[in-house]
């Protein structure tokens, strides 16, 4: 039996935890977090939208993945201890121009999703909002999870399996096989995971060097309020709209290089205007606003796989950490277990900003 050590207590380390257990390894999962996140504390997985969005408005080398982790989503929710936490209805995307709304539907039709063009009333009919809204389209493909409901259920279920797990636990030293905690323990292990989001230390870099790669993305979401529940996501351009378990959430701001997670209320303004401007009178800002930080990496696509120093590495989600989370626990456990690695998970190897 396989011993393997998961470092960080995310959406990303949670549902590697689970996996590896499945699939027969002995898991230790080390969160530096407290057992009982809100919106407001560390993690990003907690204060994130939980958007689940895999059809992007160009293509990509990566987008066969997204779309695959977006069907393990679908394939995982019934009867998990998570499933009511997370939703299927689709989002309508509204686009500045004809030719880019024509641009979205193409891709959309070249990965095999069909995006249909919505008049002012079928945008009005599926959203509820009040405004008339040219050049929105619907497509299916997209969801949304409810985090703290989902972060919750994971840990349930990673409990029901046996994954051991430490709190507020930091890893100040980390090799291949071996990770000493901030309080001297030393744990020992067949394979190491590293799914730290933005906040891996100095020394913990030194074991996986394509984590100094990795840039702190500061992003705020707040809650509003609306008419009516929200089936669909909205997404336009400057901001996006998305109905979760208990809320209804606007996003997001994106800040580079910021570690702080106090909300600016200039932004949000800025946010809500950007909504106001297409969606005038719909959404009323209410006192609730959070910050997180994202781990963003160059490409803006996660880093699975092992490290130059034989760390496993799953990091550097940047805004699409909840959609890739089930695909980067497959990853993973392929990796751990010396399976078949498909040149589709490959390209996404830490390797390709290890080197110069």
């Amino acid at each position: 039996m396989k011993d393997v050590i998961v470092v960080g207590g995310g959406v990303i380390g949670l549902f590697c935890a689970v996996r590896l257990r499945k699939g027969g390894a002995r898991v230790w999962l080390l969160d530096s977090g407290p057992e009982h996140p809100t919106y407001y504390t560390p993690i990003a997985s907690a204060a994130a939208a939980g958007m689940l969005a895999p059809i992007a408005e160009a293509p990509s080398v990566h987008e066969m993945v997204a779309l695959e982790s977006f069907a393990l989503w679908r394939s995982m929710q019934a009867g998990s201890e998570w499933a009511d936490g997370v939703r299927f209805d689709g989002a309508v995307i509204v686009r500045p121009t004809q030719s880019d709304a024509a641009a979205f539907a193409a891709n959309a039709a070249r990965l095999g999703h069909k995006a249909a063009h919505l008049s002012g009333g079928e945008f009005r009919k599926r959203t509820g909002f009040r405004a008339k809204v040219d050049q929105a389209l619907f497509v299916e493909a997209e969801g949304t999870a409810d985090p703290l409901r989902v972060l919750t259920g994971l840990a349930m279920q990673a409990h029901a399996l046996g994954v051991l797990r430490a709190y507020d636990t930091d890893a100040s030293e980390v090799t291949a096989t071996s990770v000493t905690t901030h309080d001297g323990r030393v744990l020992e292990a067949d394979a190491v995971v590293l799914a730290p989001g933005a906040w891996a230390s100095e020394k913990v870099m030194s074991a996986a060097p394509a984590l100094k790669r990795i840039r702190p993305g500061k992003g705020m979401v707040a809650a509003v309020e609306i008419e009516r529940p929200l089936g669909p996501n909205v997404r336009a351009g400057d901001f996006y709209v998305a109905q979760r378990r208990d809320d209804v959430v606007l996003g997001s701001t994106l800040e580079f290089d910021r570690f702080d997670r106090k909300v600016d209320r200039t932004k949000i303004a800025e946010l809500h205007a950007a909504a106001e401007r297409l969606l005038p009178g719909d959404l009323r800002l209410t006192d609730q606003a959070w910050a997180g930080i994202r781990p963003m990496s160059p490409d803006g696509w996660p880093m699975i796989g092992p490290s130059a120093e034989g760390v496993l590495l799953a990091a550097g989600h940047s805004r699409d950490g909840w959609l890739m989370a089930p695909i980067t626990a497959e990853i993973i456990t392929a990796y751990v277990f010396g399976n078949e690695i498909p040149a589709t998970w490959a390209a996404l190897s830490p390797e390709r900003f290890e080197h110069p």
